[in-house]
């Protein structure tokens, strides 16, 4: 796309249109429909199709996103991180998860409530199911971490946002992920998960590479997979 015609109502609508889309597909998590009803009692066969599903619904937005970027982004997916890029991802990764720390303990629910914000797709119950519980971590781990960062930082920094204003698509990456990610409706888990899109959306702004974002992203996951599984198994 030329850059003359960046601002042309037809390609704002089109941009429009497809950033609510891929919005609207991350916000839905649809794709852990299946991995709640898969049961250590079911037939192999009934789980085996929903683990199609699952991956099959991965596969479709993940491509969606990729080509959503890739048609109207301006970065490269398949960009190397640079040891700058690294040792950035470092920095942003350690100060949102410290700022999410201290934010827990200032209010003291460090014990009470955390696992209500943190453990958002966890029981006790999907622990001790294994099947579900690989699955849960690959997408929790590593697909969705790809999906989001493609939606919430690559996408709508790079093609709503001009170099000029992209400090204010910080705050508004920031204010999208916290929406979409606060539970039980309260401004408290909101302004948990917002901070977090907040420093995902610094980095990516830094490095202009949506994988720093999703390292980052990775990283942070595993820790809260880690912490929650610990909390149900002490």
């Amino acid at each position: 796309m030329r850059s003359s015609d960046t601002w042309r109502s037809d390609h704002l609508l089109k941009r429009g249109f497809v950033g609510f889309c891929l919005i609207c597909m991350v916000a839905s998590s649809i794709q852990f429909i299946p991995v709640q009803y898969i049961q250590s009692n079911q037939a192999n066969m009934h789980n085996v199709a929903l683990t199609i599903e699952f991956f099959g619904a991965y596969i479709i937005m993940l491509n969606f996103a990729v080509y959503a970027y890739r048609r109207y982004g301006n970065g490269n997916i398949f960009k190397m991180l640079s040891l700058k890029d690294y040792q950035l991802t470092a920095f942003a990764t350690v100060i949102a998860f410290l700022t999410a720390q201290a934010y827990i303990f200032m209010f003291d629910i460090f014990f009470q409530n955390r696992f209500q914000i943190e453990a958002i797709h966890f029981s006790k119950d999907l622990y001790d199911n294994t099947w579900s519980l690989i699955l849960l971590v690959i997408g929790f781990v590593f697909l969705s971490p790809i999906l989001e960062e493609l939606v919430f930082r690559a996408y709508i920094l790079d093609v709503a946002f001009s170099d000029k204003w992209r400090w204010v698509g910080e705050i508004v990456s920031a204010f999208l992920y916290g929406l979409f990610h606060m539970r039980y409706h309260n401004l408290f888990s909101f302004i948990f998960f917002a901070q977090y899109g907040f420093w995902m959306a610094w980095l990516y702004n830094q490095t202009r590479n949506v994988r720093a974002a999703i390292l980052m992203h990775i990283v942070l996951n595993a820790v809260t997979i880690s912490i929650v599984g610990y909390y149900y198994y002490h």
